[in-house]
């Protein structure tokens, strides 16, 4: 067990780790969101642990103003700077305190001198934070001693909070939480806590926002988490990544950067085994605990500098740029300029995989390996880690097993691995496998859905979930990522449940574009036709009828389509899906829909309108009949691929810069100049 040849050496390999995504955040491939919380979690900070949560960066300092502009380098802070020091006069105060603490140490009196008797992170800044949420309340409840602190002692005004920890308070020096770049929920107290009154006679109910957020807490969060991923704060953040993780953390470099907190703060300062006395034990672990700790020290070096990139230049398009800018362009965007969606069919083929016994072609699920693309009929799901599907809707009630794609083991696609019957009471109508293979979600004629467990060819029940009134289930998916199950049947129902405990969660409420009394008990019920969940922040995509909704992952609806968008007869929908863009990305397409004549179209989000946005068709005309399945494919989000009812299957890719001719480069270029986003799009036939 102990041989050092087959031993893993933990610590290079986690150097090596962190090295690969320090470089990976350098060329631009991952956000500057996830790179902080890389480092956070390899300085031993999480979620887990208050006196050790995640530490992230006061971005802006303007939070007065009506209007922001994001490309202004006055609205941000001073990366190079502690929060002590972003303004002079208080930074003087501290140094004057350093400087009288330090001469008493070097007399024998007192402890190593330090700027700051308080820190950036402790346990009771992030129950500031998070009063209005739960489990944080009752936390907050009981650091406080059953109630919650004075009314002005609150965080009731995020401006204000700003101004206390840059220039205001000298006990005050906290940085922020990751929540403040993507959960708009505890800037609203939904649970309606007594918080109290102020000395001015405000009553602390929600957060009040700055101007520039509209009264909109969704609104701050997106704009916000923009704010992060800014090129301002791309070129500076690694400045504040040296104060907090890296070589400005500690000793003479620290002092001059006006960083030094208590010294019980830092690891490895106090050998608690060494301290006989157990009051004093006592005391300094209650000291760490409730005063903060600082990071683990992760470099001695100074973090490198991102590079920032634009496609862009005065004479032209830099090519070179373009693989820099794929990996944060939002999904179907063109690389270099994400104001532009634009799709051209790269491939065209046909199903031939699990097409036996269905009494139509229609393609049921669809995937590209390799550049070539796969697909299985209707009644059929992919388990895409496995290159496996399942084949269901047979009388025996449940499901079997097959080949998808030949692999040295299996030579022989459609080949039956294994079989399972009496999955439900009736024939199942829909299934679906997580996209990791270890869960498969299946829904029946009769109107029940069940959780079952992959597990090396045996399929576990852990649960049945009872809520549709009748008829058939329709559709379903299910996130391992955010632990939920969304279901829709022909009792015009969206459910969505939670996979972790197999519980009911709540019912949607589907809006359709024009009065229908689908939900006002008054006429027919449409069934659902589509649901699925976007991977990165939870949002669900529904289809009911003729209407296309996004719900958030609290059931609230986010967007809907405009009522003068109707589709009738042929040009109905017949299918949608989510995309995996994130909400900041303003951008991306966050719904794709096929529908009865062949066309598919890609849908983004007016987040001030809370509308759907047709942003484009896909032009070449490839499908005439009803589009029956969608998949995005890839890890930027770039390729569709779309299946129909005839057995046709076809692979959209977004279009690239350099397929452009030089007269398109051209426009397009005076089109990013001018700012201008909505002029028509022209391509030559040649393109």
């Amino acid at each position: 067990l102990n041989d050092p040849s087959t031993s893993i050496n933990y610590k290079k390999f986690m150097n090596n780790l962190r090295a690969k995504i320090t470089s990976q955040w350098v060329q631009g491939k991952i956000t500057n969101f996830d790179f902080i919380m890389h480092m956070n979690s390899f300085a031993g900070r999480t979620y887990n642990d208050l006196t050790q949560y995640p530490v992230f960066p006061w971005v802006l300092s303007e939070y007065d103003c009506e209007e922001i502009d994001l490309n202004d380098p006055k609205v941000y802070r001073d990366f190079s700077k502690p929060m002590g020091d972003q303004h002079e006069n208080r930074a003087a105060q501290f140094r004057d305190r350093y400087e009288a603490l330090e001469q008493s140490y070097e007399m024998g009196d007192g402890p190593p001198p330090f700027h700051y008797g308080t820190h950036y992170s402790c346990a009771a800044y992030v129950l500031y934070y998070l009063m209005r949420l739960e489990p944080f309340s009752r936390l907050a409840l009981s650091l406080q001693g059953g109630k919650f602190d004075v009314a002005d002692r609150l965080f009731h005004n995020i401006g204000a909070s700003w101004s206390s920890a840059s220039s205001e308070n000298l006990q005050d020096v906290r940085e922020l939480i990751p929540e403040f770049f993507y959960l708009p929920d505890f800037l609203v107290n939904s649970n309606m806590f007594d918080f109290g009154t102020t000395q001015l006679g405000k009553t602390v109910h929600d957060l009040t926002l700055p101007k520039w957020a509209k009264g909109d807490p969704k609104r701050f969060i997106r704009i916000h988490r923009q704010a992060l991923e800014s090129d301002h704060v791309s070129r500076n953040l690694h400045q504040w990544l040296d104060l907090i993780f890296g070589y400005k953390q500690r000793g003479q470099e620290a002092v001059t950067a006006l960083n030094t907190f208590v010294h019980v703060t830092y690891e490895g300062q106090v050998d608690l085994d060494s301290i006989e006395d157990p009051v004093e034990r006592e005391s300094i672990i209650a000291q760490i605990q409730n005063f903060g700790q600082t990071p683990s020290r992760l470099e001695r070096r100074p973090f490198p500098q991102r590079v920032v990139v634009s496609a862009f230049k005065e004479k032209g398009v830099d090519f070179s740029s373009l693989p820099s800018l794929a990996m944060l362009t939002p999904p179907f965007c063109v690389v270099g300029a994400p104001q532009r969606v634009y799709l051209r069919v790269s491939t065209v083929d046909t199903c031939k995989v699990g097409m036996a016994g269905q009494i139509d072609s229609s393609v049921g699920d669809m995937c590209l390996v390799r550049g070539q693309l796969v697909g299985v009929g209707r009644t059929c799901a992919l388990i895409l880690p496995l290159r496996k599907y399942i084949r269901f809707g047979g009388p025996n009630n449940g499901v079997s097993l097959h080949v998808a794609m030949t692999s040295a083991r299996y030579r022989e696609v459609n080949k039956v691995l294994s079989i399972h019957d009496g999955m439900h009471r009736g024939p199942i109508s829909v299934a679906k496998p997580s996209l990791n293979g270890l869960w498969l979600v299946t829904g029946g004629m009769d109107s029940t859905v069940r959780v079952w467990k992959y597990n090396s060819q045996n399929m576990q029940l852990q649960a049945t979930l009872c809520g549709h009134d009748g008829g058939r289930i329709t559709c379903l998916d299910v996130s391992t990522t955010f632990g939920s199950i969304v279901t829709g049947g022909t009792d015009g129902k969206i459910l969505v449940w939670d996979l972790r405990t197999l519980t009911f969660l709540r019912q949607l409420n589907h809006a359709p574009s024009k009065p229908m009394s689908a939900h006002d008990g008054s006429a027919k019920c449409f069934a659902v036709k589509s649901v699925s969940i976007n991977h990165k922040n939870g949002n669900v995509v529904t289809l009911l009828h003729s209407t296309l909704c996004v719900f958030d992952i609290n059931g609230n609806l986010v967007a809907n389509q405009s009522p003068d968008v109707e589709f009738e007869g042929n040009h109905m929908p017949s299918c949608a899906i989510a995309t995996d863009c994130p909400e900041w990305m303003e951008l991306g397409i966050v719904a794709v829909s096929g529908h009865m004549n062949g066309d598919v179209r890609l849908w983004g989000m007016d987040y001030e309108s809370e509308l759907l946005i047709l942003r484009h068709v896909v032009p070449e005309n490839v499908h005439s009949c009803p589009i029956t399945a969608l998949r995005v494919s890839g890890d930027k989000q770039d390729t569709l691929l779309v299946g129909d009812k005839s057995g046709k299957m076809s692979a959209c890719t977004t279009l690239k810069l350099d397929q452009l001719n030089a007269s398109e480069l051209t426009s397009l270029v005076a089109e990013v100049q001018s700012g201008s986003t909505d002029g028509p799009f022209a391509l030559s036939d040649g393109c």
